[in-house]
This record gives C-alpha cells, structure tokens and sequence, in this order.
C-alpha cells in the first residue's frame, strides 16, 4: 500500500447499511445529511467521496 493511501473496514448492517468510520468523515468533511457517492470502475475497484453540490 502507498504512504498515502488509506485502508478502511466497515461491517453492513443487517439493513444494508454501512458506518462511514470517523477519520474518513473528517477526510472528506462529511457531516449528517450529507450525500456521498459510491463509484465502481471497469475495474473493479471502488471510489468513494462526499458528493459535490450540484448548482
């Protein structure tokens, strides 16, 4: 892994849901009712952030 990469875990609830662990929340600025997004590329691989406000 790089030096500046972050590895996370999180558990799904029995609903589906996830947990946004803390230090992510406070990487990305993320706070109650914000929307996040979850975006899976040809490879495989997911990307995830806070979502843009759109004007």
């Amino acid at each position: 892994m790089k030096k500046n990469q972050f590895k996370f875990y999180a558990t799904v609830s029995d609903r589906g849901q996830i947990f946004i662990p803390k230090a992510l929340q406070r990487y990305f600025g993320i706070k109650n009712r914000d929307k996040v997004s979850f975006v899976v590329e040809k490879d495989g691989h997911v990307v995830f952030g806070k979502r843009k406000k759109e004007n």
